[in-house]
């Protein structure tokens, strides 16, 4: 009966962790996709994104060059924020990122004085996907798309949508892409992003969109906490934060790989540790209390194995264990041959010299089992 109880306590301390898995946790929210999340709540705001990711369908290209004497770099990103790349016939595969690729950067150089000349490719870095790399074990694959309402640090009062894409990986490390979507009316649409900064595997990009304005889903907003024009750009978006800059509790540094304890409510904490502690007491209770025929099964394998019985235990234990032969003997009954002549002893005809359950203290220095 304990044992039924138990199980069912398990259960429904299982089913109450699945409902308590808030997809929100300090502010970051999870999302599946942004195909069927393109609308959303955060933090008490409604967001509608669908009119710009919808807009195109292609995804987006954002380039930019600058000169490197003798040469002329350029950067190149591919993005799309609803599915993996398509792979480019035309060009070589270690040119291109890996299958299974949403965001990629390639850089590539050129000598202006030799027109006739073919930009040379230096590097091919895939920023966000779910990609196939078993040759690399401290990657972990997986979009892990998520979105946060925060205000940059210099001005507490504008508040900027991330959206931000993971699974990237490069030569020195995890990549990802920060799309952070800064509320302006008179933005004409459709818009695209716009290149930011890239600092520590983290590649920042600017999208300016009526869209991307928040409507509030409870009370307003005070009058002077709203802004009446875009606001100029921000230090805090358009350069990286310095070395000795630390990520504050309201911008993690990285939302992956974490403490399996960190991030979660003390409700899930809760039910985490109780579904623990029910695993732990049953698996005690069926170690202590096994059912009869699992005891047989266990006795007969012992016997079949007499390898793993080379250890010897109490008088009281072998008693007991021989009360529960004759019972299991009752109830279901040993096999020809099979009867245990060590516990319940045999006739005198087969016996033999009987063997004492405790050694002879008397017989020699060290105690010994058998001595007559």
């Amino acid at each position: 009966m304990f044992l039924l109880a138990a199980l069912v306590l398990l259960v429904l301390v299982v089913q109450l962790a699945w409902a308590a898995d808030t997809p929100t946790v300090n502010g970051i929210m999870r999302l599946k996709n942004l195909v069927e999340q393109c609308a959303f709540s955060l933090d008490g705001h409604e967001f509608d994104l669908c009119p710009v990711l919808n807009g195109n369908d292609g995804g987006w290209s954002v380039e930019f060059e600058r000169r490197t004497p003798p040469t002329v770099t350029k950067t190149s990103y591919r993005i799309d924020l609803k599915a993996p790349l398509k792979r480019d016939e035309a060009l070589p595969g270690h040119e291109q990122c890996p299958a299974g690729t949403w965001i990629c950067q390639t850089v590539s150089n050129r000598r202006p004085r030799h027109e006739g000349e073919e930009p040379r490719v230096l590097q091919v870095v895939p920023v966000a996907g779910a990609m196939n790399l078993p040759n690399v074990t401290s990657y972990h694959p997986g979009v892990n798309i998520t979105a946060q309402f925060v205000a940059p640090r210099d001005n507490p009062n504008r508040h900027v949508l991330h959206i931000r894409l993971h699974g990237g990986y490069y030569v020195y490390g995890a990549q990802k892409a920060d799309f952070q979507f800064v509320c302006d009316t008179a933005a004409d649409e459709p818009t695209a992003p716009t290149y930011s900064w890239t600092w520590n595997g983290t590649h920042t990009f600017q999208w300016r969109s009526r869209h991307a304005c928040a409507s509030m889903r409870a009370k307003p907003l005070p009058s002077k906490d709203r802004p009446t024009q875009p606001p100029e750009d921000s230090e805090d978006e358009t350069t990286p934060p310095t070395d000795d800059e630390s990520p504050t509790d309201g911008q993690p540094e990285e939302l992956v790989d974490a403490h399996p304890f960190s991030g979660h409510t003390a409700r899930s904490t809760m039910i985490l540790l109780l579904s623990s502690f029910t695993a732990v007491v049953t698996l005690t209770y069926l170690a202590w209390h096994p059912p009869a025929r699992v005891r047989q099964y266990v006795t007969r394998f012992v016997k079949a194995h007499p390898r793993l019985g080379r250890w010897r235990v109490g008088e009281s234990v072998l008693v007991r264990w021989a009360y529960e032969d004759l019972e299991m003997d009752e109830d279901f009954g040993y096999g020809e041959g099979e009867e245990d002549t060590m516990v319940n002893f045999a006739p005198e005809e087969e016996a033999g010299e009987g063997i004492p359950l405790k050694p002879s203290p008397r017989k020699g220095r060290w105690p010994s089992y058998g001595t007559a």
